[in-house]
């Protein structure tokens, strides 16, 4: 990747800007060639994944998609044009831009773009940000850096070839005389854009495969940066929704006396059947406006989920899977349930509704869907909604889904003011759409072991969605869960028996440093054990855990420590790849040992954290983060730290007690002595 000729699909464009400066406008297919960027996109251990991620062919027609400008003063500012909510992809693709230009990090800022066909995909999905822009941006960079270099050399007529760059100066030949970009930016404008620009190697990175952080840090821990709920109008009201129960139900009949009646509420507004006819009340605040809908007396109809049970949907799930009743085989059932996102920041969104446009400021994981479903229920063309996207305080896929940035725009449309829809906890958890209810049977040859077979059957009739890493979290659950139980049934080793059925280097790489910081086969006290798991999420990120559990004799799970080694290709920022994994440990960590979201009478049952629990920082174990160097281009690492993690505590479980549960979460009661 040192030598890149930038063809008719790598355009990069000089834009004029009203307030000076050096402003580029990339062409983001130029990221890689179409059947490179196939292999990244779709591979084929996740075909369902198409949800998340563009496909190939949309990438060949992409217009002009990332900005980028030096101004006067040398400051670069990289257009964001994914959503940012903690994983720090602002700060890789900015870093992207910075590594070539050769500028000081110091020297960096960010905006968020709105949504806008000409970025591209603007969904933030799949984890593959970094991995389809990884090249298309440093090119971005590398030219603008070479733009800046022509410009100097004209200035001291010299060959530009002879220049260099250095933290955002070009530097003459002699060493002594040297000339700030932002001096450079108005005579760079006016250069060609080159044909051919030189990427660096990775020996000379000076900001990525560096631990920097995120951009965003400073204004998130002094309290100045905006989420969602930050999102302060003149003449702002708030609104709360009273949903039904049950899904897809309506209501029947509402009285709002007692609503209208709280001091502050404004106006109680029906919504129309796109939103199951729920009710808002509108307020000064938004206590008034939860308290007012709390007031509100509704009869609803339950419709004909209303005996929705998830144990029942359990044992029907069960009753459809194919078995093997053949002795050679070896054959076990897992059960995962319901589970919901629970991000920190509720579900909100603030619309107005005016003079015949929509202005959003949605905290989403895909801001073009909302331009598009806002258009629809207000009933005007999608170029007349302009769609901002501040911080989200969480995404994990719960906001792919648009229906709250629909119910801000119908409410502030019906009354004709700025308005803030805010959801409780419980609204939040008990209108998700969640990770699906699911049975998997996984089976093979006791002759011939290796990876198993598995079939899958789920529960129906409650919404559900991506739940960060989707399908990778079942799956790695049956297939790691089952070579374990596969290794006992033929005595062998857990660790040996994975070496023997993973021939891929990468796996090798990954299991072989886990299981070697870990201290694989090492003695532990009684009541203690150690697990293994591996996964590739998506087919591209290898991840193996190793978890170190102790089980006392009331049946309590303490996971003491997770040793956690990552193969993401080369590593844009090592800082972020350790916070995802540790977050994505944690977050996995909470569905194997503590919460699940149940239903009974068509209602999920769990309303807050104290019956849908969240891994408290008291519980959460010492966690070790071993990067493996590679030389792959960079993969995803959002969503990869979270599948492992729970056939890792299961196998340790077994380890440590001799009993092998085959559902989450595991319950004290699953092992009590």
């Amino acid at each position: 990747m040192s030598n890149n000729t930038i063809n008719r699909r790598d355009f990069l464009k000089v834009v004029a800007s009203t307030c000076g400066g050096l402003v580029l406008a990339v062409y983001l297919d130029a990221c890689t060639t179409q059947t490179e960027t196939s292999s990244i996109i779709t591979p084929a251990a996740a075909p369902s994944t198409s949800t998340l991620t563009p496909e190939p062919s949309s990438l060949v027609d992409w217009k002009p998609g990332i900005y980028i400008k030096v101004d006067h003063q040398g400051l670069l500012t990289v257009t964001a044009f994914r959503s940012e909510m903690g994983q720090g992809i602002r700060t890789a693709l900015a870093m992207l831009v910075a590594e070539e230009l050769d500028i000081d990090w110091a020297n960096v800022r960010i905006e968020q773009a709105p949504a806008d066909s000409t970025y591209g995909d603007q969904q933030t999905g799949g984890s593959v940000s970094v991995s389809l822009y990884y090249t298309g941006l440093r090119r971005a960079g590398a030219v603008a850096r070479q733009m800046l270099i022509a410009a100097a050399a004209r200035q001291w007529n010299i060959a530009a070839e002879k220049c260099t760059t250095a933290a955002g100066f070009v530097i003459h030949p002699d060493g002594q005389e040297k000339l700030a970009y932002g001096d450079l930016v108005d005579a760079a404008a006016k250069i060609d854009r080159p044909n051919d620009v030189k990427l660096k190697e990775t020996d000379q990175f000076r900001i990525l495969g560096t631990g920097i952080g995120l951009w965003d840090a400073p204004q998130i821990v002094s309290g100045k940066a905006v989420y969602g709920l930050d999102v302060r109008l003149p003449g702002m009201l708030f609104a709360a929704l009273a949903r039904c129960p049950v899904f897809g139900g309506e209501y029947t009949s509402y009285d709002d006396a007692e609503a209208k009646a709280i001091p502050g509420v404004k106006q109680v507004v029906v919504l129309d059947r796109t939103l199951e006819r729920s009710i808002a009340v509108v307020a000064e605040n938004s206590w008034a406006a939860i308290r007012g809908r709390d007031a509100l007396k509704v009869t609803w109809d339950e419709g004909s989920n209303k005996t929705l049970d998830s144990q029942e949907m359990m044992k029907i799930a069960t009753g459809r899977l194919k078995k093997s009743n053949e002795s050679t085989i070896l054959g076990a059932v897992y059960e995962m349930p319901y589970e919901a996102h629970a991000t920190m920041e509720p579900m909100n969104c603030t619309a107005y509704v005016h003079d015949g446009v929509c202005e959003v400021w949605a905290p989403t994981q895909n801001p073009q869907e909302v331009q598009r479903s806002v258009a629809g229920s207000c009933h005007i063309s999608p170029g007349k909604v302009t769609v901002h996207v501040p911080l989200m305080g969480g995404g994990f896929g719960r906001r792919l889904q648009t229906d709250y940035a629909q119910e801000a725009a119908l409410v502030s449309k019906a009354v004709n003011a700025p308005v803030q829809v805010i959801w409780t906890r419980e609204d939040d958890l008990q209108h998700d759409f969640y990770q699906p209810l699911l049975v998997q049977y996984a089976c093979g040859p006791l002759d011939k072991p290796g990876i198993p077979v598995v079939s899958s059957a789920g529960g129906m009739g409650i919404p559900t969605g991506a739940w960060r890493s989707v399908e990778n979290f079942p799956a790695a659950y049956a297939n790691e869960c089952y070579l374990d139980e596969l290794a006992c049934a033929l005595k062998r080793d857990p660790l040996d028996l994975r070496l023997e059925i993973y021939s891929s280097k990468y796996i090798q790489g990954v299991v072989k440093l886990a299981a070697e910081k870990a201290g694989w086969g090492a003695a532990l006290p009684v009541g203690q054990g150690r697990g293994l798991a591996y996964h590739a999420t998506f087919g591209v990120t290898h991840v193996c855990d190793v978890a170190e559990v102790e089980v006392d004799a009331a049946g309590n799970v303490r996971v003491k420590r997770i040793v956690c080694a990552v193969d993401c290709g080369e590593v844009v920022n090592p800082d972020t790849v350790k916070a995802q994994m540790e977050g994505g440990i944690a977050f996995g960590l909470t569905a194997t040992l503590k919460a699940e979201a149940t239903v009974k009478n068509g209602r999920i049952q769990q309303s807050n954290f104290f019956d849908y629990p969240l891994l408290r920082m008291d519980e959460m174990p010492v966690v070790e983060v071993y990067i493996v160097e590679s030389d792959k281009e960079p993969s995803g690492i959002g969503e990869m730290g979270v599948p492992p993690v729970a056939p890792a505590v299961a196998n340790a479980i077994f380890a440590a007690t001799g009993k092998r549960v085959r559902h989450i979460p595991i319950r004290p009661a699953d092992l009590k002595a």
